[in-house]
Parts: C-alpha cells; sequence; structure tokens
C-alpha cells in the first residue's frame, strides 16, 4: 500500500511547479560500495565511483550521493591543505591521506546518501532507497551511542519573500517543542549540538505582533540572535540563495550552500526500525506549513505564546492544531 505524503501550503512554487524537496539520509552499517548498490538496485540506476568514499547513482530521478561525511574523505579537501607542496606529491598524498582517513573515520561518521530535489508528492518515490539499504544493513540513530545521525529534509520555498519565509518560522517557533516531543528525538542528538533549538529571546522577537520586517532586516535579526548553522531549522542556506554577500558578512566562518530550501535537521534516522518511512516525519512539516499558511490561528498562537509562555495549557491548544491532521 503506498503511504499518503502530506501536502506543502502552497503546494506550488511562484513559477506554478509543485514544490520540490530534497532529502538527506544518514546511517552506519554499511560503507559507500554497500549503500551506493543498495541504492542503484533501488532504483535501476548506475553507479559512477568519484573516489574510495564518494560514488554517483544516476537514476531516473536524478544523481544521488553516496558518501561518507565526513570533509576529510574527500581527496580534493585534503589537497587544499596541502597547497604549498609539489603538485604530484600533493594529488598522491591527498589520494592516501582520504582512504586511510575514511577507513578509519568511518567507525565515527555516518555513510550519507543525497537524494537530488524531487516533487514533494512523490516523496513516496523513495521507499525502495529506504527499504533496499535497511535490508542490506544500514542502522540509524539508536544504533549508536555516540554519533547523532538524522534525516534531513531540503524544502524549496514557495516565494523567496518575507511574507512566506517569517510565517514558516513563527510556525514552527510555536510549534517546536510538539516537533521535538513527537518525533521522539534520540538522547544522544538532543545532547549534541547539531540541532539546537531556538532561543526564547528569538521567538518572542520574532512573535511580536508588531514585528513586520523587510526581508534583509529578518536575515540579519535571524542571524544575530542564531548565529550558527547547527540550528533545528537552518535558514542560512535559503539566505545565501537569497543574499549570500549578507551571510558571508554576518556570519564568516559558517559554511553552508546556497539552494532556495528551508533546511530541517531535526528528525532522527530510524532506517532499522521496521515500518519506518519518510512520510511520517514530512508530515510534521506540512502542518508547520499549514500553521504557517492560517493567518488567523497563528496570530492567536503566537498572542498566546507570548502572553503564558510554554504552558501546559499553550501546548495543549497546539496538540489540538496537530490532532487535526490525524
Amino acid at each position: 500500500m503506498t503511504e499518503a505524503i502530506a501536502a506543502l501550503s502552497p503546494p506550488e512554487n511562484a513559477k506554478g511547479e509543485t514544490r520540490g524537496v530534497g532529502v538527506e539520509i544518514e546511517f552506519s552499517g554499511l560503507d559507500v560500495a554497500a549503500a551506493s548498490r543498495a541504492v542503484a538496485d533501488a532504483l535501476d540506476g548506475e553507479i559512477e565511483q568519484v573516489h574510495h568514499q564518494r560514488a554517483h547513482v544516476h537514476a531516473a530521478q536524478g544523481r544521488f550521493v553516496v558518501e561518507l561525511d565526513t570533509r576529510w574523505a574527500d581527496p580534493d579537501y585534503v589537497a587544499e591543505h596541502a597547497a604549498d607542496l609539489d603538485p604530484e606529491i600533493r594529488r598522491t598524498l591527498a589520494r592516501g591521506v582520504s582512504s586511510v582517513a575514511g577507513a578509519v573515520l568511518s567507525s565515527v561518521f555516518p555513510v550519507e546518501v543525497v537524494c537530488p530535489p524531487i516533487p514533494h508528492d512523490r516523496l513516496g518515490d523513495l521507499a525502495p532507497v529506504i527499504d533496499r539499504l535497511a535490508r542490506a544493513g544500514a542502522l540509524g540513530t539508536r544504533h549508536s551511542a555516540f554519533s547523532g545521525f538524522g534525516t534531513h529534509f531540503n524544502v524549496e520555498a514557495a516565494r523567496l519573500t518575507v511574507d512566506h519565509i517569517l510565517p514558516i518560522m513563527q510556525a514552527y517557533c510555536l510549534m517546536d517543542f510538539s516537533l521535538r516531543r513527537d518525533a521522539r528525538i534520540a538522547l544522544i542528538r538532543r545532547m549534541q549540538s547539531y540541532i539546537l533549538p531556538f532561543p526564547e529571546a528569538y521567538k518572542r522577537h520574532i512573535l511580536a505582533q508588531d514585528y513586520r520586517p523587510h526581508l534583509s532586516r529578518f536575515m540579519d535579526d535571524h542571524m544575530t540572535l542564531n548565529p550558527s548553522r547547527d540550528m533545528e531549522l537552518d535558514l542560512l542556506p535559503l539566505f545565501a540563495h537569497i543574499d549570500a554577500a549578507r551571510v558571508r558578512d554576518a556570519l564568516p566562518d559558517e559554511k553552508n550552500s546556497a539552494r532556495p530550501t528551508f533546511h530541517w535537521r531535526l528528525p532522527d534516522c530510524r532506517i532499522d526500525e521496521p515500518g519506518w518511512s519518510l512520510a511520517e516525519d514530512w508530515g510534521r512539516w506540512a502542518q508547520v506549513e499549514a500553521l504557517a499558511a492560517d493567518g488567523d490561528r497563528l496570530a492567536s498562537l503566537a498572542a498566546s505564546y507570548l502572553r503564558e509562555g510554554p504552558t501546559s495549557d499553550f501546548a495543549a491548544r497546539v496538540r489540538r492544531f496537530i490532532d487535526m491532521f490525524e
């Protein structure tokens, strides 16, 4: 039976096209070779070996990247840090160091499958990938006591305007406690600094009734109060797509890739748990967008939060909203 995929609000971008989503899945238990074979088998794709710790799988949906999720397994990154050496020595060193580093670090860092952007209503097309990886032996977040593997959604923004981006951020701040509770985030990930919650000062700042900024001011406010890409909802790729110079000036030490997406980092990877799919966590994101699109309800919940704070009564109101979708 095909699992229902929740629609976004709105479902289309400014060009009238179905909004896309890219998914990143982190796991252990498989090396890059085994993981790329599983992806290729699932999608009848062809494998292109880039180097020892990176492969591309070319399929009808696009190019899937399978790699060890550390820069030290990338020969180009190693070569960059040996720039003063003879070019041939640098290339040889880079290949050797990256290969050894990859073998050693594979016990610490996850293998990651980066899926190409697909229309969000076709998210179910990735189910065979999840199934093949799981059957091949992929292990998720709860298997490791040291590494917090996650599932990331890169959700295409419908419009690059403050009228679209800010309400989603406001809705997320109102729902973040419920999202964390319902997603049952593993302790190891809650202890690490990769999915930082938004501070209370930021929430109250953007939820204020008189907060109606231009996009540039919202970007500045956000980066001042959240000077990191390691937030549970990372807006820096989206901001860099809109105004790369502004992001570089504000956060020169933060590494991020510009793309027109909300980068939602919160969900665990539970690929080794029977019945797990992308649809459940995706449905939670869709609830955030549904609240953002309901201006009256968003304003009412924001006023309650500013008046009461994160009380049990407020949480109950958010729960009633979530229950509308279940």
